[in-house]
């Protein structure tokens, strides 16, 4: 403003001496020519105000802008003064200009970054499916079911419908020797044949794999049996009987008695003397497939008899 007054005051000082110099000596010219300089004064002032208030505008308009683009660098206080007279018309619309960005008048201003990459694609597959997430509380109801379930559960557990009951017996057999047997002197010979099973004797018959006319019983699962041979024997002439002489008794797997596990007795003769037992009893693992039977060895001087019932028999005792 104190720009625009000096400029006006050098624009009517060059007016008032062109005025001046234009004139002429005469008094009656200057009079007329008085009202042209005037006119021409007032236009230009008029002109130089129109120019400083736009010279104010295009000020506050630059600082309107950058008040736009930097909030915290405006006030929103007005100033106090004590002379009221100060606060023009612009300066109340400056004001006006400042807080009109504050509050609930405020202007977001727009994101000016652009994205590299150009426009965004379309959406791309959905993703995996995630973790199942934990389970629903259960109703009333349902939490009512499963507790009288596990009563029930409770009460039964005490109760057990096979566990009164034996494991039952899946494979055994019992037979006799059907006529004696006689075993030459230094000899070895194979226990058979064996009697059918009598009628009271059929209730310990399990599985149809013992073949009586051979005497040997065929293991039908692999397993651990527990075989036994009762055998009665008589001794021959006792003049020719010698202090080493002896009856070797054999439950063997596969006719096999020196090469696969045995069970065995040995007896001597001598202490014996006429007829005596020997009694085989013992464990066997067997595989599926393989037969076991009784052999006598007879290694006394004279020939011995393997009297007729002798037992043999077996049972399954587990796998």
């Amino acid at each position: 403003m104190v720009l625009s007054a000096s400029t006006s005051n050098t624009s009517l000082s060059m007016l008032a001496r062109l005025s001046q110099g234009r004139s002429p000596p005469g008094g009656a010219g200057g009079l007329l020519l008085i009202p042209l300089p005037l006119g021409l004064m007032m236009m230009m002032m008029m002109v130089m105000m129109a120019v400083a208030v736009a010279g104010v505008d295009t000020t506050e308009s630059e600082e309107s802008q950058e008040i736009l683009e930097d909030d915290e660098a405006a006030s929103t206080e007005i100033p106090e003064s004590s002379d009221l007279s100060r606060m023009s018309p612009l300066s109340s619309w400056l004001i006006f200009r400042r807080n009109s960005n504050k509050g609930e008048n405020r202007r977001t201003k727009g994101s000016r970054r652009t994205s590299k990459h150009g426009l965004p694609g379309p959406p791309g597959p959905p993703g995996p499916q995630g973790p199942p997430g934990p389970p629903a509380p259960l109703l009333p109801q349902q939490q009512e079911l499963i507790q009288e379930l596990q009563l029930q559960l409770r009460d039964m557990a005490g109760v057990c419908l096979l566990c009164d009951r034996p494991p039952r017996v899946s494979t055994s057999f019992l037979s006799r020797l059907l006529q004696a047997v006689i075993i030459p002197r230094r000899s070895l010979l194979e226990l058979q044949p064996f009697s059918k099973p009598s009628d009271s004797e059929r209730s310990l018959q399990r599985g149809q794999t013992f073949n009586a006319s051979t005497g040997r019983y065929t293991a039908a699962v692999s397993g651990f049996y527990q075989l036994t041979a009762s055998l009665l024997i008589e001794s021959g002439d006792r003049a020719q009987v010698r202090l080493r002489d002896s009856v070797r008794a054999a439950i063997c797997i596969e006719s096999l008695c020196q090469s696969n596990l045995s069970v065995e007795s040995v007896m001597g003769v001598a202490a014996a003397g006429g007829t005596f037992s020997i009694l085989l009893t013992g464990t066997l693992y067997l595989q599926a497939g393989e037969y076991v039977s009784v052999f006598v060895d007879n290694a006394t001087g004279s020939s011995i008899s393997v009297l007729q019932d002798s037992l043999f028999s077996g049972i399954l005792l587990g796998v």
